[in-house]
Order: structure tokens, then sequence, then C-alpha cells
């Protein structure tokens, strides 16, 4: 983040929330393949989809949300770049106070 250029001290909170479902993604990741990569268990009614592969498909949401809110892929770092080069338009009152002589 910092190479980008997005990096703030205030979304540390977010980054560590980020890393964590990381490491948790990798972890599981790792016990899926080492379980032969089993989409789906047997039940009562059928087979369904693996408790670990749904897991993995939110986490992999999730992970890709926070990277967005980061600016770590592509779109959020346009984003990110979008709204850090917005010209802010000064409203009635700010532009009427700049031609004002200053009180100093």
């Amino acid at each position: 983040m910092r190479e980008l250029g997005v990096y703030k001290a205030e979304f540390d909170p977010i980054i560590e929330l980020y890393s964590g479902l990381m490491a948790e993604y990798i972890a599981l990741q790792a016990e899926y393949k080492k379980g032969g990569y089993k989409c789906s268990v047997p039940t009562a009614t059928g087979e369904k989809k693996a408790p670990i592969v749904v897991t993995l498909e939110s986490l992999r949401r999730d992970i890709l949300s926070y990277a967005n809110a980061l600016g770590l892929t592509t779109v959020g770092l346009l984003k990110v770049n979008d709204k850090a080069f917005e010209k802010k338009t000064a409203s009635g009152l700010e532009k009427a106070l700049e031609g004002m002589p200053s009180l100093e």
C-alpha cells in the first residue's frame, strides 16, 4: 500500500482484518487441498456443498471486498486514486470569502 501511495495509518485495523482473512483463507485452502478438493458431502437428502467450500467462497468475497476498499486491486486502486484527485468545489460562501481582505 505504501508503494501504491494509498497507505494511511487509519487503515491499520482494516489491514489487520484483511491479513487475518488472508491467513485463514491460506490455511483452509491447504486443508481443502489435503482433503482432495472434495466439493460436496453426502447428506440424508442427497449431496450438498462441503462446508469448507462454502467457507472458502465467503472468505474470497470478503477478501476481495477488503482488497478493493484498501486499493489493492486494479478497480480499488482506481477508485482510491479518483477520490484522492477529485477537485473540491468551493461553496458560494467560500468563494465570497476568498475575495475579502484578511483581518491579520
